[in-house]
């Protein structure tokens, strides 16, 4: 979470926020909003609205390091599973306990 100081008036589902208000901002929320992506809480790489995710954020506050991040992901994953074709998830992952950034503590896998 952090937090941001509204700029202008406006309104945010349904409860108006004033110039200079302090916003409290759960970062962690911010690719699962249901008015924006169907079914928010389903990882799914194929989704239709997969651009409009905010992993690398937007504007000015984008991530100058995203290309190599996407580039960095496509050669490993591609790596991977040229070199382990037969990879797949074998069993329940578990979930790391923190409410900053969604992720696995621990994903079992067999080859």
């Amino acid at each position: 979470m952090t937090v941001r100081e509204a700029y202008a008036a406006t309104s945010v589902a349904g409860v108006d926020v004033a110039k200079g208000t302090a916003v409290a901002v759960v970062l962690g929320g911010a690719n699962r909003d249901p008015a924006v992506f169907v079914d928010p809480d389903t990882y799914d790489i194929t989704r239709p609205d997969a651009d409009q995710h905010l992993s690398f954020s937007a504007g000015t506050h984008f991530c100058l390091g995203a290309s190599l991040a996407r580039l960095e992901a496509r050669i490993g994953l591609r790596l991977l599973f040229e070199r382990h074709p037969s990879l797949r998830v074998a069993g329940q992952g578990v979930r790391r306990s923190t409410r900053v950034l969604r992720g696995y503590a621990s994903l079992p896998v067999a080859l």
